[in-house]
Order: C-alpha cells, then structure tokens, then sequence
C-alpha cells in the first residue's frame, strides 16, 4: 500500500488561501484536477516499473479523490488496473446543486469538463478495466446504472455498482 498526497490534499496543501493558487494555475492553462492526474498516474507508473506483475489499485475516498481517480484512470490505460471509489458523485452536476466552491475544491472546477464529461463516460474511458463504487448514493446508482451494460458491450461482465 502507498498513500499519496496529491496537489491541495494532506501535506501537499497550501496552508493560506491555497485556492487562489489554484485559480493562478487555471489562469495559466492549467487545471488543479489536471496536475493531481498527473501525480497519480506519475506514482502508478513508477509502481509498475518497480512491480511489472503486480496489479495497481487506486483508492479514492470522497468525491474530490474519486474524480481525480477517475481521471488519471482514464489517462493511464496501462498502469492503473482498477479503481474503487467510496463516496464518488454520480454527476458532476452535484458540484451545482451542492453549491460547492472553488475556495474548497478548487480541482472540481475545471472549465469545460462537464461540458464534455460526466463521471459515466469517465467510466466508459477507464473500461474494460474495473470501477467499483462502494455504497454508491442513489443519484450514482441512477446516473450509473447503464455501466453495467456498457462492459457487457466491452465483453466483461462486470458491474460497477453493488
């Protein structure tokens, strides 16, 4: 087991006003949710060199965790083997009707993800690799129910909810 620390998590986060750095990123091009992708996928990719024959797990709690999961699952399709995620929105939508801020997720707001993205075609990237949600929310099980089809389509029979 490896714990990671990525950008505006744990040790890795800035103690005053660390959201406005995240602003200054996303004014240069950059997003937080990117850079913390970015980390994961640097950290599973320096584990399968050193353990070709051993399967990466990413485990991500709560939402903000799940989508960068999700995310840097979907960006390394070789060294990320499954992802479990515990508390994960069902739609990105949620960061709207939850009146979320930048000031405390600042990776949940990335210009023109939703637009492109929900978190069931981020699934649909990480497939046919395995996304479990643990006690899914029953706006996840409505949003995802039709995942489970969608590996089946793959040729894996799998379901991503319990």
């Amino acid at each position: 087991m490896l714990a990671v620390d990525p950008f505006y998590f744990g040790e890795s986060k800035i103690r005053e006003r660390g959201y406005l750095f995240a602003l200054v990123v996303s004014t240069l091009g950059d997003r937080p949710l990117g850079i913390q992708a970015s980390q994961l996928t640097a950290t599973a990719r320096w584990l399968k060199d050193g353990h070709e024959n051993v399967p990466v797990k990413i485990v991500a709690i709560g939402p903000r965790s799940s989508l960068i999961s999700l995310v840097a699952a979907a960006l390394e399709p070789t060294a990320i083997d499954r992802v479990e995620l515990h508390g994960s929105f069902g739609s990105l939508r949620e960061v709207i009707e939850q009146d979320r801020t930048v000031k405390d997720d600042p990776e949940l707001f990335c210009f023109g993800l939703l637009e492109a993205f929900d978190i069931k075609q981020l699934v649909a990237l990480v497939a046919p690799r395995p996304v479990v949600f643990v006690e899914p929310t029953d706006r996840a099980r409505g949003e995802l129910a039709e995942l489970k089809t969608f590996y089946s389509n793959l040729g894996v029979e799998f379901s991503p909810l319990p």
